[in-house]
């Protein structure tokens, strides 16, 4: 058995500067890692070795995200295009675990990562974003099944829009009972009628939000599956195989469209781990206070608190867009208000979404520019009153169209 020493007591708490590969973060975030180094006659040498590996393994953990504008063939995703920055500054570390094994030292730390903004300030930050936070699908249904975690794929996405709520800037609304994946494995990819782009843009007209946000839980094993003949057994092979048999992981991918084109413009990948020290029998149930004591509880919250970061920060950088409910003559009103950030005297462009039936079982949209800016009159709450100016556009302003702040 390898020795087990808690780390913190040999090594310091550290705030370095470091180079690395940046996600949308704008906040500081909690992050994993784990290094591992061969002890080659010098131990304090592969101690430092494991711990600046661990770091890079969080770097990578926390920075490596993936921003992307959907290009489909068929309806699959063909390209990305990634966008990436340099610069970031580690705050608080922690060394969690030490273990020495087989004459191999792992370390794992855990450490506040604090990016610098991804986006330069733009006027589409005056204004409130509204999203939706749909339901979440599971790819492995009986990984729920320890603990009783079903609940996790409406659980999991409330929690998610409410700790988006408390970052301001958004209009959160939770929509959990909607799901959108009928292929969840090769999700988001989509080649049924109702899942083509007209749907996702119909649930956001529904919903009244200029973006969606949904989710696959993707993976929530335990490395204890025992079957259950086993199960009188536990005690004796935990006491055999140690507290690494309890590690159960959490991995989630999240996608985000853009409601009124129903084009995907973000997908992140988040995954991370804790101890399930429950029994096999518990009925802890997902988001009970039992659950969020666990060790894997923790796991999950800080999944739940990455993807809400990683949320906040990328609606701060996209545009502002909203719905023309009504158009007469160069008068308009636009489903957007006071609540969203409008004012009297604000300016937008207005932009015209238009759709592509590629095939029966495909449908694509775009938006385009008419060449037109409004400007905002009276305001409401919930709406506001508009007027086109200079001379009219050559194509007719209509319902349906959009007004947007880049």
């Amino acid at each position: 058995m390898g020795e087990q020493r808690a780390g913190e007591s040999m090594w310091r708490v550290l705030t370095i500067s470091v180079l690395m590969l940046l996600s949308v973060v704008g906040w500081s975030k909690t992050v994993t890692g784990t290094g591992h180094a061969q002890i080659e006659g010098d131990l304090e040498f592969a101690k430092d070795l494991a711990y600046r590996r661990a770091l890079r393994d969080a770097t990578l953990q926390a920075n490596v995200r993936v921003t992307s504008t959907e290009i489909a063939n068929n309806g699959f995703i063909t390209q990305d295009n990634i966008r990436m920055q340099t610069n970031a500054e580690f705050g608080e570390i922690n060394v969690v675990s030490e273990v020495i094994e087989n004459n191999v030292v792992t370390l794992k730390v855990r450490a506040e990562v604090a990016p610098e903004p991804f986006c330069t300030p733009s006027k589409s930050q005056n204004y409130n974003k509204r999203v939706a936070v749909l339901g979440f699908s599971r790819q492995k249904m009986d990984e729920a099944t320890l603990g009783q975690l079903d609940a996790i794929e409406r659980e999991m996405p409330q929690r998610i829009a409410l700790t988006m709520s408390s970052y301001g800037g958004l209009r959160v609304q939770p929509a959990t009972h909607i799901g959108i994946y009928p292929d969840i494995i090769n999700a988001p990819s989509r080649t049924m009628p109702d899942y083509t782009v007209a749907e996702l843009s119909r649930i956001g007209r529904d919903l009244g939000v200029q973006y969606v946000i949904s989710g696959v839980i993707r993976d929530m094993s335990h490395k204890g599956n025992y079957q259950r003949e086993e199960l009188l057994a536990q005690p004796l092979m935990d006491l055999v195989l140690g507290e690494e048999q309890k590690l159960r992981r959490i991995s989630v991918d999240v996608y985000v469209y853009e409601a009124y084109s129903g084009a995907l413009v973000h997908r992140t990948a988040y995954s991370d781990e804790g101890n399930w020290t429950e029994n096999e029998f518990s009925k802890a149930g997902f988001g009970t206070q039992n659950f969020w004591k666990t060790d894997y509880g923790f796991a999950v919250e800080r999944v739940i608190e990455n993807i809400s970061q990683d949320m906040a920060m990328l609606m701060n950088c996209q545009p502002f867009m909203a719905e023309i409910l009504q158009a007469d003559g160069n008068q308009l009103r636009i489903n957007a208000g006071a609540l969203d950030g409008l004012r009297p005297g604000d300016t937008l462009t207005v932009y015209r979404t238009k759709e592509h039936y590629e095939h029966p079982f495909r449908i694509d949209a775009s938006m385009n520019r008419v060449e037109t800016t409004v400007r905002v009159g009276q305001v409401q709450p919930h709406f506001a009153f508009a007027e086109v100016t200079g001379s009219m556009p050559v194509l007719q302003i209509q319902m349906r169209d959009l007004v947007v702040a880049w």
